[in-house]
């Protein structure tokens, strides 16, 4: 996650003690099929565990963090896995984007659970570098909680703790409006159920039902064309 520098909250032990979920991971890879000459930006990698999946359908993988001991945890397991066509740097977007030979470099640039820990001018900024950084016929995608999910208006009301860190939790309208004002094309949105049981087996049989539906959304899957090709695209 490229998070704001907050050493009491994003430390070692953190990065650390990430729920490595098989269910997060394995439903994204299933909608993001990858290719072998694909080539990845992860803004906000965290300690790597996505990155680290996806290596051996992709050509090349970086992930970013401004944040030392994620970086720290994604070399470690970098080293572990031995992955040798994935890469993590300790910078953030706007400075990577500036060097020579990175504009206009990725098939994909991800956020995943990354936009709910910055406000609206970081993710602006933020969705500026992804920009710059995605190949003509590149994708953005964007994996983060929904706020009209019902959990998350009962955080939202202070009803009940919203988890630490998450300081921007969006509904769709609202992220539709940012990258559209980002300049990009026309995002494809899907409402993805809870990764825990019981609440996943809740949310996929009541996100059917109509007009109550919307509540049981658990997580956004964004998909955005870059700005110059604006049409649907999928494997």
């Amino acid at each position: 996650m490229s998070l704001p520098q907050n050493e009491d909250i994003y430390d070692d032990r953190y990065y650390q003690s990430l729920p490595t979920n098989s269910d997060r991971i394995g439903t994204l890879m299933a909608l993001l099929k990858f290719g072998d000459q694909d080539s990845v930006c992860e803004i906000g990698c965290a300690s790597g565990d996505f990155l680290a999946a996806i290596a051996p359908r992709i050509q090349y993988g970086i992930g970013l963090d401004i944040a030392e001991p994620a970086i720290r945890a994604a070399n470690t397991l970098k080293r572990k896995k031995g992955l040798a066509n994935i890469e993590f740097e300790e910078v953030s977007a706007g400075d990577f984007v500036l060097r020579d030979g990175n504009a206009a470099r990725f098939d994909y640039v991800l956020l995943l659970d990354v936009t709910e820990h910055i406000d609206d001018r970081t993710v602006a900024d933020v969705l500026e570098s992804a920009k710059r950084l995605l190949k003509p016929s590149g994708r953005l995608v964007i994996h983060t909680p929904n706020l009209a999910y019902w959990i998350e208006l009962l955080k939202d009301k202070g009803i009940i703790k919203q988890v630490y860190g998450h300081i921007a939790v969006r509904n769709e309208e609202q992220y539709c409006a940012l990258i559209d004002e980002a300049g990009f094309g026309k995002a494809r949105v899907l409402g993805l159920p809870h990764y825990r049981q019981p609440l996943r087996f809740v949310d996929q049989l009541l996100s059917r039902v109509p007009l109550l539906g919307r509540l049981f959304r658990a997580r956004l899957f964004i998909l955005v064309p870059a700005p110059s090709d604006a049409k649907w695209y999928s494997h």
